[in-house]
């Protein structure tokens, strides 16, 4: 039977460790459009640690894999089709560790969720009401218009942690928020 350690100071300091990786991420973010991977691999790190010492080593060392290649594979098409940078991708999967995998699906629903808000408020900001009306309304009629390069206006890619964050976030202290199982 595997060792487990439990308690509410554990917990408390887990559920710190987690939100500061995250915050950090979106700071990092928002200063400079890209993820440390030396943040990413301590985020991941951490998430193995939590999830040895709450489920043992055989079972919490897989579920923290498990998770991760969870969120690596939701995510990891939209970096291939250049839809994503690699940061927020490996960011989500390094999250994705300290929630197994029904929480990387999860997670990655209400990211998705979060991601399409912030679009559109990015794009509010960016742009303005009108032009942001008629490209939405565009693109719910051709999709594909949404691919398309903007004015040179656009000058800085969206911080897209903000939104993987908020769903990593949300899984991890609102579990079952959508009902998936």
């Amino acid at each position: 039977m595997p060792v487990t350690i439990e308690g509410p100071l554990l917990q408390g300091v887990s559920a710190f460790a987690f939100a500061t990786m995250l915050a950090l991420a979106c700071v990092a973010d928002l200063r400079t459009r890209r993820i440390p991977n030396a943040l990413v691999l301590v985020t991941f790190a951490l998430g193995m640690a939590q999830s040895i010492v709450h489920f043992g080593v055989w079972q919490g060392g897989g579920r923290a894999v498990a998770g991760m290649l969870t969120g690596l594979a939701i995510w990891l098409p939209f970096w291939l089709l250049r839809m994503m940078g690699g940061g927020d991708v490996k960011l989500f999967a390094a999250g994705a560790a300290w929630l197994g995998v029904s929480g990387a699906v999860e997670g990655a629903l209400l990211a998705g969720l979060c991601g399409g808000v912030l679009s559109l408020a990015y794009m509010l900001y960016q742009h303005g009401l009108s032009y942001t009306i008629v490209r939405v309304s565009h693109g719910m009629q051709q999709p594909s218009t949404l691919r398309e390069a903007s004015s040179a206006k656009w000058s800085q890619r969206m911080p897209y942690a903000l939104a993987m964050s908020a769903g990593l976030a949300l899984a991890a202290w609102r579990p079952g928020m959508l009902q998936l199982m």
